[in-house]
């Protein structure tokens, strides 16, 4: 995380837009009815873009909200981010109370994860509370997962559990990873 909030807003933007290309270019987006995504904070890989696009594309759009008490994510449709949205729990944006429209997250095609750190197994480490894992690991159908990551934030290796969740893909600025190939070649 440290090396992600040394890069510049410009730079983060710049590498956000590529990925952002590279993640609307992929077949599994493009075919996506309901696309579940996080709300980019601080340095994360940001997201309005894909939220802008896949709205005006006629796509349902559910985001999560954080629910302190019971260490979960709640999700809701989000239609009109710039009216919706105010800042959350842990100053993540997420819908005003007028604006929730709870969407049981298996009716998404996709769901977009963030991470501080991933490797190629698609392992990732998050930001400690297991919110996004807990959400994941309640899913009774399998729905596929797309991690969004700098080229910078992937290691070698993360350290996993049973409870750690494994994205299916991984999309960087430069490649999207398969975690089903054997081969990960760039995109």
């Amino acid at each position: 995380m440290v090396l992600r909030n040394s890069k510049s807003i410009q730079e983060l933007d710049s590498l956000s837009a590529d990925i952002t290309k590279r993640l609307l270019e992929l077949p599994e987006i493009i075919s996506a009815d309901t696309v579940s995504t996080y709300l980019h904070i601080g340095s994360e890989v940001r997201t309005s873009r894909i939220v802008d696009w896949l709205i005006s594309n006629g796509r349902k759009v559910i985001v999560p909200i954080t629910d302190k008490l019971n260490k979960r994510l709640i999700f809701s449709e989000l239609r009109l981010p710039e009216k919706e949205l105010q800042r959350g729990a842990l100053g993540i944006p997420e819908p005003k109370p007028e604006f929730r429209r709870t969407v049981p997250l298996e009716q998404a095609d996709i769901v977009l994860v963030p991470g501080v750190a991933w490797d190629l197994r698609g392992y990732r480490i998050g930001y400690g509370a297991g919110y996004y894992d807990r959400s994941l690991n309640s899913l009774r159908r399998p729905v596929p997962k797309i991690g969004l990551s700098y080229e910078f934030q992937i290691v070698e290796r993360i350290p996993n559990g049973r409870f750690d969740m494994r994205v299916d893909k991984l999309v960087t600025e430069r490649r999207s990873v398969d975690m089903h190939l054997d081969e990960q070649t760039p995109r």
